[in-house]
Order: structure tokens, then sequence, then C-alpha cells
């Protein structure tokens, strides 16, 4: 089925296309609708399309700047617009800009309907026949289960078709054909890696390209890979982008947003951050740090947990994993919210002193200067901070200092009066006793453990 989008602003039309055409008798399948050419664009991160479906006059964004900015995001993706009589230089310009057809909204009778999907279906089948022709080259990504030794058995098979591409990556250069790519697909996801199809290429445009494309596939990989890990295709044109893509949502701008909590009580600033995320492609590294920290801090507090909040088992590669896990925990925040008798903004102020708290843990706390950052005064603060975390103020701080000192004594060597200061101690002594009340353990018998442990495990 061609997955396919449609695009029109009055709803009733809209609905009308959508509802009232036989679209699956032609292979075309409507998986989303948007009302403006920004809500669209919105759909376009989060799904993938094979096929555009827009009408050229809308407000907030017109359908040629829909198709403008598509045909610089999207390369690869065909359009068709809807017009009416009178739209004859709308259509020319959506021809120009590389839209496959169109349909005229005065036109609907069932002949003429029949003819224009049968054209639509036709010019599809003509441009992937197109594209099949092409040469194309199959990268080969490891994944966090990859088996190291999987690539040395396929160049048993193919020789010296499989060469290095960047740091960790293959690529077959040699066109293999579509049964074979996607048998290929098959062996490398049962080997914990991933095949990547590189289309709208010739053999000679990718020579010099191995590298940038491979790191840009490693980039972009954890917001496109789903879990069913099929054979994932990317045009040159797009992957060239890629390489080049200046990335306006540094992640700074990406985690002051999230600290705003105003996702938690509205799920358009939800979808809106995830899709700043996605459009940005930040290091998902360095984004899963942050997020992992945040989680951790919430998982903490005796409220949140009461309230549900998920294991926090954080996915090391997906962000498909990860946004299902931040679905999860932003159903136990906004359960715990409800529990509450407190505004938005003064639940909002407790969730950012959580923020606070670690970040200011080596520093030394004091509840009356974080009440201060958040707003409030310190007896307030305290009140607030018990009901919603269900723990008071030291009761968090020392959970905290001690879930940093263990992540410090099993994941580092330094020495441990280094830990202690950094875990928001100033004696060394005094961490100790703390320490062993906590966990029945000294910090050097915990971290004892933990190396036998990872030696086991090794």
């Amino acid at each position: 089925m061609i997955k396919t989008l449609f695009v029109e602003d009055e709803y009733f039309v809209r609905q009308g296309f959508v509802h009232s055409l036989p679209w699956e008798s032609y292979g075309i399948r409507i998986i989303g609708e948007a009302d403006n050419g920004e809500a669209a664009l919105r759909f376009l991160r989060e799904r993938e399309v094979d096929l555009l479906i827009t009408d050229l006059t809308m407000p907030v964004m017109s359908g040629l700047e829909l198709l403008l900015e598509a045909k610089e995001r999207y390369p690869g993706l065909p359009a068709v617009v809807l017009t009416c009589h009178r739209d004859f230089d709308y259509i020319q310009e959506a021809l120009r800009l590389g839209a496959l057809d169109y349909i005229v909204k005065t036109r609907l009778d069932t002949k003429e309907i029949e003819r224009s999907l049968g054209r639509i279906k036709g010019r599809l089948m003509e441009l992937r026949a197109a594209i099949r022709k092409q040469d194309a080259v199959l990268l080969l990504a490891p994944l966090p289960d990859a088996q190291p030794d999987w690539p040395d058995r396929l160049r048993a098979e193919l020789g010296h078709g499989l060469a290095r591409a960047g740091e960790s990556g293959w690529h077959i250069a040699e066109h293999q054909g579509e049964a074979a790519n996607e048998r290929i697909a098959a062996e490398a996801a049962a080997g914990g890696w991933l095949a990547i199809q590189v289309t709208n290429c010739r053999a000679d445009e990718i020579r010099g390209m191995e590298k940038p494309l491979a790191d840009a596939v490693a980039q972009t990989l954890p917001y496109r890979c789903q879990s069913d890990r099929g054979l994932l295709t990317v045009s040159l044109a797009d992957a060239k982008r890629r390489t080049t893509k200046q990335r306006a949502d540094s992640l700074a701008d990406i985690e002051k947003r999230w600290q705003t909590y105003a996702w938690v009580f509205a799920e358009h600033e939800f979808l809106e951050w995830s899709s700043q995320v996605r459009e940005g492609e930040p290091p998902i590294r360095r984004l899963g740090e942050f997020l992992t920290e945040t989680l951790h801090g919430w998982s903490l507090s005796v409220g949140m947990k009461e309230a549900g909040l998920p294991a926090i088992a954080a996915p090391a590669f997906s962000w498909e994993q990860w946004m299902e896990l931040l679905r999860q925990a932003r159903s136990a925040l906004g359960r715990r919210f409800t529990e509450l008798h407190y505004s938005k903004e003064i639940y909002a102020c407790a969730l950012r002193s959580l923020d606070i708290i670690r970040a200011q843990l080596k520093d030394g706390l004091h509840q009356g200067e974080v009440a201060r950052l958040v707003g409030l005064s310190r007896s307030y603060f305290s009140q607030v901070f018990k009901e919603t975390i269900g723990m008071s103020f030291n009761e968090y701080a020392r959970a905290c200092s001690i879930r940093t000192a263990r992540k410090l004594l099993a994941e580092t060597d330094y020495p441990i009066y280094w830990i202690a200061e950094r875990s928001g101690f100033q004696d060394e002594r005094y961490f100790s006793r703390v320490f062993r009340a906590c966990t029945g353990l000294l910090p050097s018998e915990f971290r004892v453990r933990q190396t036998h442990g990872r030696k086991r495990t090794d």
C-alpha cells in the first residue's frame, strides 16, 4: 500500500476526499490528515510517508510553501496537488517543484476520479521502477547488540565487494538486486546489524562518500530505526543533506524546553518537543545521558513511584523506544498532578527543584536557596516538596547523594574522598557512615563487589 498524507484546510472537503474515494482500490492508504503545511511537516517528521497530497491555498503555510519545504527536507517524497480550475498558474508552479500530478476538486464524478487515481498510481509505479534501475549502495551499521564477526561471514560470500565505511560500518558497493538486499537485511537483523540502502545514485557518485554517508547514517539511525529492523532506505540526496545539515536545535535548547515542564500538562507541547528532537537529531548518547538523569531523579521520589512511574531501563539506541518510555513517565507525572491540589505552576516548581538538586549536589545543598531559585518561600516550598515528592527535602537530597555515589563507585576509579565531595559530602568519614547506613556496605566494600560482578559478567 502507498502510505499517504492528505492535506486540506477545509474540514468537510477533507473528510469527503478521505472517506468517499476508493483509495485502496488503487493501492493508496490515507494514514494521516493535516489542515495546513506546518501540521503536515510535523506529521512527516513523525511518520514514514510514500505520497503527499496537498491543497495549494491554505492558511499558516500554503501548499506551494509545503512542497518547497518537503522538496528540501524529503527530496524523494512524491506529491500530488489538489486544485480548482482557476489555479492553473499554481499547478504550473507545483509541477515545477516536482509534483507528480494534480486532482481538480470541482470534478469529482466517478469516471474522472478513477482516471485521476489510476494516472497517479501509474506514475508512482514508473517512479519506483526508475529508482530500482539505478545503482544502490548497501550500508551496514552495528546496533547495540551487534555480533562483531557477522561481517566476516558476509565477506566469505561477497569477497572484496564488502568494504569498510567509517569506524564500525561496512558497505557493499556493487548493486545486488532487491531480493539479495532483502536477504542480506534479514541476515543483518539476525546478527544485530541494520542494512541501509542508499538509493537514487550511481556507483561513481558514491566513491569517496562512504565514510561521510556512514557517519550521517550513524547520527540519524536512532531517529529512523523502527523496532522491526527492516531494510532502511535513504536517498543519496537525503544522506548528503544530512552530512552538511546545520542542526538549529542544540541540546541546550532541547533541555531548556524540557525543563519548563509544560509538556506534562499539554500533549501538543510534548509532541512539539519530540519533533524538535527528531528534527535536530542530537547525538543519541548525549540526549540519553540527560534523559536518564532526569528519569532517575524522578524514580527516587516516593510520590512518583506510587503514581506508577515505570522502571527505568533506558534504551541505548532507538528514539522510538525512548518515546515509549517518556510517554509512560509523562502519564505517571500527570497522575501525580491530579492527586494533588496545587496549580500547574506550583507543580512545575516542585519538578524543577529536582533538576536543581541534581545540578548543585556537589556544591552542597540548602533548602532555602533551592526555594529561592524556584520562586517560593522556604516554608511553602518545604510543604509543596514533601506533598509532591512524598518525602522531605533532606530525605530526597540524601537519596540523590547515595545514588550518585553508587554510580561513581561502580563506574569510576576515583578515590573515595573525591566521590564523597562529588556526592555532596565534605567529610569522608561522615560519607562512609551515611553510605553504610543506606546500603549496608562501606564505600570500599561496595566498589569491590561491583568490580567482582563486572568481571563475572565479562
